[in-house]
């Protein structure tokens, strides 16, 4: 039924980006592992994307690469995803944790180890992952891509020297065929973190995706359309969220973790990567029927949430509660 699905495993991170409050749930997460709870969700997953079938699978954490049996896992998975797993990283972790990963059984063919950089640069690094060592930073990004999955790393479009983080990427990665790159817009996170960046850069940004990004370094992979561009387009014309194309057709089902004790876990769930952390479905593992999600789909009431929706914050005066 959705053509993505996307899930968040529990899995402590050693990262600690600002923008980021995920690691604050790091000793949670595993004393859920310890009860066997984190087991219990991880099954879920499989069986939301045994029934779905989705042509992508994106997995978050925590940090998923650093999980138990990752490379197996990866590989049930797969059995029921068409095309494409995306496992994110951050990248952060030391050079014997990155030597010990459990890969084994991993389907290389069909999983793209996926990363946003906080910024290839190494004094916004520095600031955005709390002083995480640049040079061992690159030191993973390499030693890991010469694995033989394929790779896409996503820059924010927002930055004002984008320009400079791909050339220097070109430069101390040397990215071969095997790698593709993507811009992202900057979301409104972790209670508004970012909202004051969007509103600042907000007009580089709309020129941006009108005119194309010229002077891209030469011989890199480089996607240029970004998602959000239809919903943004909408809101400038007024039209409320209608031209977004989530609300269209079931194109995303996004899980993130809630609440868990030693019993169960409490899932988030939403249909739209632009809603608000506040605006979710809520599924108890082990006490409610996954068709109850394709129910809450078809009912339609999450399309009220596009009111709230974070790319409001692109377009002046389109009410969104930041811009008030």
């Amino acid at each position: 039924m959705f053509k993505s699905l996307r899930i968040q495993v529990i899995q402590p991170c050693r990262a600690r980006c600002k923008w980021c409050g995920t690691y604050k749930k790091n000793g949670l997460f595993q004393k859920l592992i310890d009860q066997g709870t984190a087991k219990k969700v991880h099954d879920f997953y499989l069986e939301a994307v045994e029934r779905f079938k989705p042509e992508s699978l994106y997995i978050s954490g925590g940090e998923p690469i650093l999980m138990e049996g990752i490379g197996k896992y990866l590989a049930e998975l797969g059995k029921h995803v068409e095309r494409r797993i995306f496992l994110f990283t951050s990248f952060q972790y030391s050079a014997q944790t990155r030597e010990n990963l459990d890969l084994e059984g991993t389907p290389w063919d069909k999983v793209i180890l996926t990363h946003t950089t906080a910024g290839f640069d190494r004094e916004i690094w520095d600031d955005m992952t709390q002083g995480f060592p640049f040079d061992l930073y690159i030191d993973n990004i390499r030693k890991l891509s010469a694995l033989p999955w394929r790779k896409h790393v996503k820059f924010i479009i927002n930055h004002d020297n984008l320009q400079k983080e791909l050339e220097d990427f070109a430069e101390l990665i040397k990215p071969d065929k095997t790698f593709h790159l993507s811009l992202k817009l900057m979301n409104n996170q972790a209670g508004n973190f970012g909202a004051g960046e969007i509103k600042k850069t907000r007009e580089n940004v709309l020129k941006l995706i009108k005119d194309g990004i010229a002077g891209l370094p030469e011989g890199l992979d480089i996607e240029t359309n970004l998602t959000g561009e239809d919903a943004i387009a909408g809101f400038m014309k007024g039209d409320g969220g209608e031209s977004c194309p989530y609300r269209k057709e079931p194109l995303e089902l996004r899980f993130a973790f809630h609440k868990g004790n030693d019993k169960s876990a409490k899932l988030q769930y939403r249909f739209c990567p632009h809603f608000p952390p506040s605006k979710h479905y809520i599924f108890k593992t082990g006490r409610e029927n996954i068709d109850d999600i394709t129910l809450a789909y078809n009912t339609g009431k999450w399309h009220s949430w596009c009111s709230k929706c974070r790319l409001r914050l692109y377009v002046k005066n389109s009410g969104a509660s930041s811009d008030e």
